[in-house]
């Protein structure tokens, strides 16, 4: 028994310095590791992304509940826009648009008659402003003339009272001047007027034979002769007359002269009592201007008249106003049964093809309930799912490949259009990652490539960019990130030294060293994770 005892803290004893000098050799044995040279080159970044082909997609319902009637497409089918899909019952709806349309038409009628009737009774109107003012404007001229016509036959017989009134005392006083004796101052004044007439006389006779002298000598001319003795004809002509009115005077008047002035006196008391009297029948023509102011007035208030009456021209355009609103209410109505009717037909929205058709003849229709799904085929895109770390390579107008696992082994090319300019939450696939949708178009494909991608498909999208000229690169295995920086292991002799470097630019392949590596120098690939500091190292050169 006391053998077995010993045996086993020997084991025990040799096992452990086993380990030890397994331990010893061990830890100064080298380790083998992958290097690769830290190089210039321009770096080009590629990046990949599911994607899904997306076209204009429209969900069709109707705008109104009814019983589908009749479908007129099936799944698959071309239309253009505007083509029926299908038809709801719609003979309630075609009565009321009968019925409407009918409304329109009466309500269309009495408007027309009330624009008829508004036209007759403006142009009635207009007549007869036009005439009470054309009669106002004759009125007012004819008493104008009226007056003036009173005004001149009252000057006139004024001036004719007066005429006859100084005639009348010019004979009563010729009258008196015959029936006078002649005064002794009237005969003194007429024999010194002869006296006077005697003196020119013999002064022309003078100057008459003065004159025949010199013309005789011809030493005046016949003209001067001829007037001296003009002269001298009217110097004794006035001598005859001077003599006969001293002569009346101192044998009077005749008894027919007084007789006869007697008789003009009377008559020129006559002929102004006639105009007295005439001057007091004027009432005739104040008569006629009262008629015409009269007729004046008349006018007037008939044109008021005619302007008061515009209230029932003015009540004539309500009616044909409230006429022209029922006819467009009706219009309206009209057009509201016509869109009724009309959206008892389902139409496709804009061309393209039936995708999905869910109704049957029978069913029943309502708002919001999809009736059919229309897809605008002939212009499609894909829009790619880029997590946010592989953005940077992607830009707007790069060339991209396109490749649906339907088709192995075909690509199909599009161009980059448009980024979008937010990140969204990836929930379907990864919690928490976030993504930016880029849309991808494929309008350079021709229209069978672009229809072999269907709407709805998932595609694998691709690209690359060229991302720096000349960038110092390591392989991207060789980068060990974490939570405080990015390091690699680099291999100087047989010895690996860990060092932090700033990254730039990374690729599934290649990664940009901005500062911590010198280009020559090699970094620790395959194996660099039991590295430790300034442990041995057996390297050996990477195939990559």
């Amino acid at each position: 028994m006391k053998p077995r005892r010993l045996v086993t803290p020997i084991i025990v004893l040799l096992s452990l310095a086993a380990v030890a000098v397994w331990r010893m050799y061990a830890g100064n044995a080298p380790v083998t590791v992958e290097t690769a040279d830290v190089r210039r080159s321009p770096l080009e970044v590629e990046w990949s992304a599911v994607g899904y082909v997306e076209a204009r997609t429209a969900s069709v319902s109707s705008p109104s509940v009814g019983t589908v009637k009749r479908v007129l497409v099936r799944e698959g089918d071309r239309v253009v826009a505007g083509q029926p899909l299908a038809i709801l019952e719609q003979a309630s709806e075609t009565a009321a648009v009968r019925a409407a349309r009918a409304g329109a038409l009466m309500a269309e009628a009495q408007q027309s008659a009330g624009a008829a009737l508004l036209e007759e009774a403006r142009s009635a109107q207009d007549a007869r402003e036009h005439r009470a003012l054309a009669e106002l404007a004759a009125a007012r001229a004819r008493e104008a003339q009226a007056r003036a016509s009173l005004a001149r036959a009252r000057e006139a017989r004024a001036a004719s009272v007066e005429a006859a009134r100084a005639e009348a005392l010019a004979a009563e006083a010729g009258l008196r001047d015959l029936e006078a004796p002649a005064r002794s101052e009237e005969i003194a004044r007429a024999d010194a007027e002869v006296q006077a007439a005697q003196a020119a006389l013999r002064r022309s006779e003078a100057e008459l034979a003065r004159l025949e002298e010199l013309e005789a000598a011809g030493a005046a001319s016949k003209r001067d002769a001829d007037a001296a003795r003009e002269a001298h004809a009217r110097s004794a002509a006035t001598l005859r007359s001077a003599q006969q009115a001293a002569s009346l005077l101192r044998r009077g008047a005749r008894r027919d002269q007084i007789e006869a002035a007697r008789a003009k006196a009377a008559a020129a008391k006559a002929q102004l009592r006639a105009a007295e009297a005439d001057m007091k029948a004027i009432g005739i023509e104040e008569q006629q201007a009262a008629e015409a102011t009269s007729a004046r007035r008349a006018a007037e208030a008939a044109v008021a008249e005619a302007v008061a009456a515009r209230m029932r021209v003015a009540a004539t355009e309500n009616d044909a106003k409230a006429a022209r609103n029922r006819a467009e209410q009706s219009r309206a109505a009209a057009q509201q049964a016509a869109a009724i009717l009309g959206d008892r037909r389902i139409v496709a929205p804009f061309s393209g093809i039936v995708g999905r058709r869910f109704v049957d003849p029978g069913d029943m229709a309502s708002p919001g309930a999809a009736l059919f799904t229309i897809v605008e085929d002939d212009r499609t895109w894909v829009v790619a799912e880029v997590d946010e770390q592989d953005l940077a390579p992607v830009r707007t107008g790069h060339e991209v490949v396109v490749s649906a696992t339907a088709y192995v082994g075909r690509e199909f090319r599009g161009r980059v259009e448009r980024i979008a300019g937010e990140a969204v939450p990836q929930t379907e696939v990864r919690t928490g990652a976030r993504i930016v949708r880029v849309r991808v178009s494929l309008d350079g494909l021709a229209a069978p490539e672009r229809a072999m991608l269907k709407p709805g498909m998932e595609v694998h999208v691709s690209g690359k960019a060229v991302m720096a000229t000349d960038a110092l690169l390591v392989p991207s295995d060789a980068v060990a990130v974490s939570d405080h920086d990015s390091a690699v292991w680099v291999v100087e002799g047989e010895r690996a030294h860990r060092r932090a470097v700033v990254t730039g630019c990374a690729g599934t392949q290649e990664t940009e060293i901005r500062s911590g590596l010198k280009e020559g120098e090699r970094v620790a690939l395959a194996g660099k994770e039991t590295l430790t500091e300034n442990v041995r190292v057996r390297a050996r050169r990477s195939p990559r």
